[in-house]
């Protein structure tokens, strides 16, 4: 073997180890299917049970047809929650249950293994968009972990959405930490925004960092289309945390 050849096979070792070294700098954190895992059962699915007026086509026994006016009942998915108490409270978006409150829809709580309960409306902070729901069904819950020093997050890093987007069941979406502090006009308070995939469902959802801990609150996207286009946000979890203090107090 010439040295020619021989220097070749070592630059390409070089590069290779410096492309390993690159990748595990980029992607440091091994544990994150645990981690999400972990955080999965702290994150649920809010369902209504809707009634309402639809024409369903009978027959007699002479086979005429003819159209009646019914009432039907169904389940509508209205988007996620987090649990942050061991006694089952929930934080969402106002909105998220909105409809339901108004029209006094009973209220559903699926949980990531599958299981459901029914929750009752605890109180809401209209001006946060912060809504709190008790689970019915008495056990010891798990809570999700809430990052304290959330004046320390900064732009760039990593977060991971977790919600029920379109009705589909729990997903995650990973991102980063586009900006912080957005205002809008139409809007109270300032928000989170972050590139982490956000769709129609994830509303009232989690927002998490690498670590498990919840740093905000999904609570809207800013499209042209009504899908993800990378522009979406989170009410920071000490705004939804003192919202809920309040509510629950």
């Amino acid at each position: 073997m010439n040295k020619k050849v021989i220097k070749s096979i070592s630059l390409w070792l070089a590069l290779g180890s410096l492309s390993g070294i690159l990748f595990l700098n980029l992607y440091p954190n091994k544990n994150l299917p645990d981690i999400l895992e972990a955080t999965s059962p702290s994150v649920v699915n809010i369902w209504s049970i809707k009634k309402w007026k639809a024409w369903q086509e009978r027959s007699n026994l002479l086979g005429m047809k003819r159209w009646k006016q019914v009432i039907k009942t169904g389940f509508v998915p209205n988007g996620s929650g987090v649990i942050v108490s061991k006694k089952g409270e929930i934080i969402t978006n106002f909105h998220v249950i909105d409809d339901a409150f108004k029209n006094n829809q009973k209220l559903i709580i699926e949980f990531s293994d599958g299981n459901t309960s029914e929750g009752l409306i605890s109180g809401f902070d209209l001006d946060a968009d912060v809504a709190v729901i008790k689970i019915i069904n008495e056990g010891e819950y798990t809570p999700i972990k809430v990052r304290k020093n959330i004046d320390n997050l900064r732009v760039g890093e990593t977060v991971i959405a977790v919600g029920n987007p379109q009705g589909l069941g729990q997903s995650f979406s990973i991102g980063i930490v586009s900006a912080i502090n957005r205002q809008f006009k139409n809007k109270n308070g300032s928000f989170i925004q972050t590139d982490a995939s956000i769709n129609p469902g994830n509303s009232g959802g989690a927002l998490i960092d690498e670590k498990g801990r919840l740093v905000g609150i999904t609570n809207f996207i800013e499209s042209t289309s009504g899908g993800s286009q990378g522009l979406n946000f989170a009410i920071p979890v000490d705004i939804a945390m003192e919202s809920f203090e309040l509510i629950s107090n």
